[in-house]
């Protein structure tokens, strides 16, 4: 009967914690997304920065994509595969460069909206230009680490799926703030990377298990696009009179619905992640949030 009774409050406090941890999200998310609201023009950015992202990988790794596929096709032992996958490499390279290049821009002007003043895009993209070289830095080192943890998971068997999540999910916890040190610090890399955990470490210790509640409510509507979607294609290969149009409808609502969830959430992030730096760095609870919030953020 103890035993029934400690599983029953061990499951109660869980779930206590669990709808605090939601309602917390639900909190920041909806104070990120006022500032975004006061300043619309920062959505502009994750939307061009995933555009132009979209784009170049494309350009580049799609004939990457076609060569492995038609060298795999064929079963032909030549360089096609090689290079197939070198561009997709490179595409993937490049496309991440662009997202991480406008992160900063907007890091850079969401730090003026958090601090009282109307974000200058202009300026903002100066300072991304002033760190094209730690901005490439930070994706060929994300690059390398993001494939190792890759390695172990595939290479490792149960124990190295495990270790693979833990460490990815540590380092995902460690550099959560790089972004908004390149934006507001003249610092490489590597130093930012460890200005990052540093901030963290001080700040929050080592929990790493919650990482930053927030951009959640943006990841089910993304779920929920991607599920429309897929219902849409369903649609499109049955063979029922009508449902062609359904299909073509819910496929372009579903596309629409993860796009605009995505943007959000870059923003949101974004926009939060600049709040925790100033209030990491300097002590100071910036924008809309408090000191209490930002203090259990990570909890």
């Amino acid at each position: 009967m103890l035993r029934v009774d400690v599983r029953q409050t061990w499951d109660r406090a869980t779930v206590i914690v669990m709808f605090g941890r939601m309602r917390q999200g639900w909190e920041l998310t909806k104070k990120s997304w006022g500032v975004i609201r006061e300043h619309p023009r920062l959505l502009r950015l994750p939307l061009v920065g995933g555009a132009l992202a979209l784009v170049a990988s494309i350009i580049i790794a799609g004939p990457g994509l076609f060569l492995v596929a038609t060298d795999s096709a064929s079963t032909t032992d030549d360089a096609a595969m090689y290079v197939g996958y070198g561009l997709i490499a490179i595409g993937s390279f490049v496309a991440s460069c662009i997202v991480i290049y406008y992160n900063v821009i907007l890091a850079a002007a969401a730090n003026d909206a958090l601090t009282g003043r109307e974000p200058d895009l202009d300026a903002a993209r100066a300072v991304a230009r002033s760190r094209r070289g730690a901005i490439i830095g930070w994706a060929v080192v994300s690059a390398v680490v993001g494939l190792l943890f890759a390695v172990i998971r595939d290479r490792a068997g149960t124990a190295g799926r495990i270790l693979g999540a833990i460490g990815a999910a540590a380092w995902g916890f460690v550099t959560f703030l790089v972004v908004p040190v390149l934006a507001l610090e003249n610092l490489g890399p590597i130093d930012a990377v460890k200005r990052s955990g540093n901030l963290v470490r001080q700040r929050w210790g080592q929990q790493v298990t919650g990482n930053v509640v927030i951009g959640g409510i943006a990841s089910v509507l993304m779920m929920v696009g991607a599920l429309i979607g897929v219902l849409g294609g369903v649609l499109l290969f049955t063979d029922a009179a009508g449902t062609v149009a359904l299909g073509v409808a819910l496929v372009v609502i579903g596309i629409v619905v993860a796009i605009a969830s995505g943007v959000i959430a870059g923003a949101t992030r974004g926009v939060f992640g600049v709040a925790l730096y100033h209030f990491s760095a300097e002590q100071r609870a910036v924008g809309p949030f408090t000191d209490h919030e930002l203090a259990a953020a990570a909890s």
